[in-house]
């Protein structure tokens, strides 16, 4: 049995992906939102099983963008279910850094 402990988006940004030299706008500009994901999930082995991807939504989930791999991280369990909370929390703090950092700047508006 698996049970999900922590479960969090966060909008890192608006993006233009299919900005480019030969894109061509009739309107006006129509922006992605980046967002990252992470879940923190607890298996009845001890095990705490951290997921995190990058996408944007632009109506439907474009995932796993190529700047930001996903990741898949597995801890033991923490003493306390509040404890593995927190680490997951920083976790996903650390990971909206991360891909701030690596969003390409040709794409950021």
């Amino acid at each position: 049995m698996v049970k999900i402990i922590f479960d969090c988006e966060t909008e890192v940004g608006k993006c233009d992906y299919e900005q480019g030299d030969d894109h061509f706008q009739y309107a006006e500009p129509h922006y992605s939102t980046m967002y990252a994901h992470t879940l923190a999930s607890l298996n009845n082995k001890g095990l705490l099983k951290v997921e995190q991807h990058c996408y944007l939504r632009n109506g439907a989930d474009l995932p796993d963008q190529p700047w930001v791999r996903p990741q898949i991280i597995l801890e033991p369990a923490l003493e306390s279910e509040d404890e593995m909370k927190n680490l997951a929390t920083t976790m996903h703090e650390q990971f909206v850094e991360r891909t701030r950092k690596h969003l390409p700047e040709q794409y950021a508006v």
